[in-house]
């Protein structure tokens, strides 16, 4: 997996498509992009057939994107997630702060109450535990988008979901203390009953992601579109224009996110488990993918990912 900051083309700079702009089986003089950027279609590479022209109009919002002559998009700052020291296993004895890698910055769930909406947040400090006092837990007030900022009041009882280099965990805390200067933030007991969450935890998310594939098992290596319908951090669903491939084929794949501000990009291989051979309308079909030996930094990316959708 490769971190990067890097510029991504702008549909505020380029022009929408119409189905009749876009050439069948010839190379493209331009990029396609999504609304939002992502990259759909190469300069030089070409829609191959009808089908997957259809497939990109109902499938995504194509915009025309031309080079601007820049150097922009090769001119990036590479960072690497690299591990810290070697982790012990935390699974081995009792859970503590101490030994489940949770540090500054990392990013929480945190719910008020049993089954209700999870709120965004983030680690900023811990204090120094004493003779006659716990360690505390510093955090951001709690906010999830299109919602006001969670208020909570001093002796409140909080769930948190911790995403750690190392696995995902959950706890309990009491808010010890509730501050408005000089920002806004919130002082937690320490955690109390730390469990790590295992992979059937996850549930995979709703999402419209592009993706780029081909089929590794055949001898026809072309990449073609696809659409990611749902994904959690060990497969997805991939809807595609012409579902060729058979059970267990293996297709290399190639995704883009953000996550933490970062852009990711993921290349790997996948297995298809299900082929589904035509959608409702009776076109186009997709493939139920399990992800095969996905790096540990690519796989925190994804839960990363679905921790900000919550």
């Amino acid at each position: 997996m490769t971190a990067e900051v890097s510029v991504l083309p702008s549909p505020s700079t380029s022009s929408r498509l119409l189905p009749n702009e876009v050439p069948v089986g010839e190379p493209l003089a331009w990029s396609i992009v999504s609304v939002d950027g992502a990259l759909l279609f190469e300069a030089g590479s070409a829609v191959p057939n009808e089908a997957t022209r259809s497939f990109l109009f109902e499938n995504f919002e194509p915009y025309r994107f031309e080079e601007a002559g820049t150097d922009n998009a090769n001119d990036s700052t590479q960072t690497n997630h690299a591990n810290e020291g070697s982790p012990e296993d935390e699974s081995s004895g009792h859970l503590t702060l101490d030994n489940i890698g949770l540090k500054i910055g990392a990013r929480l769930g945190l719910r008020a109450a049993p089954g209700s909406a999870m709120y965004s947040s983030r680690i900023i400090g811990f204090s120094t535990p004493g003779a006659r006092r716990a360690r505390a837990v510093f955090i951001t007030q709690p906010v999830i988008s299109g919602h006001q900022p969670l208020d909570l009041a001093r002796g409140e009882q909080v769930e948190l979901v911790a995403l750690t280099s190392r696995s995902v965990f959950q706890f309990a805390c009491t808010v010890n203390a509730v501050c408005h200067e000089p920002f806004h933030y919130l002082v937690l007991s320490e955690p109390g009953n730390i469990r790590r969450l295992r992979a059937r935890k996850f549930v995979r998310m709703t999402t419209r992601m592009p993706a780029h594939f081909f089929n590794a098992s055949s001898e026809e290596h072309t990449p073609q579109l696809g659409l990611i319908r749902d994904i959690s951090p060990f497969g997805m669903s991939l809807a595609v224009a012409e579902p060729n491939a058979k059970l267990d084929d293996r297709l290399r794949l190639s995704f883009r996110f953000n996550t933490d501000d970062t852009d990711v990009n993921i290349d790997c291989d996948a297995i298809v488990r299900h082929v589904q051979d035509h959608d409702a309308r009776g076109v186009n079909g997709a493939y139920g993918l399990e992800f095969e030996k996905l790096e540990p930094s690519q796989r925190i990316a994804l839960k990363s990912l679905m921790a900000e959708q919550v």
